[in-house]
């Protein structure tokens, strides 16, 4: 399986340490953004969009990176990342569709005004931006510190998507000064979630 990456993508990291979880090795192409590899006519034939990450399996093409990570994970149902028991799955997806309309975009925010804005040149961070995401992550991330309360993952009694999906979103959460001591059950489990050999090797 072939996957176009760029490693300063979250969405990217996601699908990496899904892989690095399972043992499982990808194919990986880097797409080389400041070149504008990205919206080359022949990686727009795999995906409209521009963006990263696309799986190629064979004939398959898969953008999205949650979904790219049920697929990896379900060639290995063994593994648990994906529960075979349908209640425990949708929970899963649901923690996954949670993070992509409301917790990702705000740390999606910071890391685009405090940190790849200057990068490549865009200018000065918005302060008005930042604090609409400042408030809104602490909305969220009390959601999720009320979720993780008694427990060490999000669904059930061990590792899942739902889990690294989430602490994905939170790949420059230190780079960028996100307040997520202010939530202590979810430091509690990035911190788990960081120590794992995964999310090492994706570093």
């Amino acid at each position: 399986m072939k996957l176009y990456f760029n490693p300063l993508s979250p969405n990217v990291r996601r699908v990496r340490l899904t892989a690095a979880v399972l043992g499982m090795e990808l194919e990986e192409r880097l797409l080389d953004f400041s070149k504008g590899e990205h919206k080359n006519p022949e990686y727009l034939a795999l995906n409209p969009n521009g963006a990263v990450p696309t799986l190629v399996d064979g004939d398959f093409v898969l953008t999205e990176s949650r979904s790219i990570m049920q697929y990896l994970a379900s060639k290995k149902p063994e593994s648990g990342l994906l529960p075979r028991d349908e209640a425990a799955r949708a929970d899963v997806t649901r923690w996954q569709f949670w993070d992509s309309s409301h917790f990702s975009p705000q740390l999606g925010t910071f890391a685009f005004e405090k940190l790849i804005k200057g990068m490549v040149g865009l200018g000065e961070p918005d302060v008005a931006k930042i604090n609409d995401a400042l408030v809104n992550f602490r909305r969220f991330g009390a959601v999720l510190n009320q979720r993780l309360q008694g427990r060490d993952y999000v669904v059930g009694n061990s590792l899942t998507l739902a889990d690294l999906t989430l602490a994905s979103s939170l790949m420059y959460a230190k780079q960028t000064e996100v307040p997520v001591a202010e939530f202590p059950n979810v430091e509690r489990w990035f911190a788990r979630i960081t120590a794992l050999d995964g999310w090492k090797k994706t570093s």
